[in-house]
């Protein structure tokens, strides 16, 4: 049997505790690219003063980065209800077509004058059944 639906209070904490995982996960990811971007000021003063000229990001501040973003992206991913992307609405008119007049629209353009040059006027004589 399927659980009762939550109500009221039940709901809200069910939100705040998922909602709180997210956000952790938002907070360790962040956290986890501020600790790779000190790693690599690190890397880049020490190789300075080794006197070594080559920019070299190290694998563990790239996974870092990697890991740190990809949970980042995963808690900002969850904390809200996805909705479906409607694309007709008739109930009411879109902004974009309130003021549009089909009556006025002019079709006739200077390209008509780009013909003479992308299509040759004149056919060849077709050839005689002689």
């Amino acid at each position: 049997a399927a659980p009762p639906p939550l109500r009221g209070s039940e709901e809200e904490q069910r939100r705040l505790r998922d909602m709180g995982v997210q956000l952790w996960m938002i907070v360790l990811g962040l956290a986890l690219m501020a600790h790779a971007g000190y790693g690599l000021m690190a890397e880049k003063q020490a190789a300075a003063f080794l006197g070594d000229d080559a920019p070299v990001v190290s694998s563990q501040v790239f996974l870092e980065v990697i890991v740190g973003a990809a949970l980042a992206l995963w808690g900002g991913t969850g904390t809200g209800e996805f909705k479906p992307i409607r694309i007709a609405d008739t109930k009411k008119p879109r902004w974009e077509s309130q003021h549009a007049r089909p009556e006025f629209h002019c079709y006739n353009h200077r390209g008509k004058h780009l013909r003479s040059l992308l299509v040759k006027e004149t056919f060849p004589a077709p050839p005689s059944a002689d």
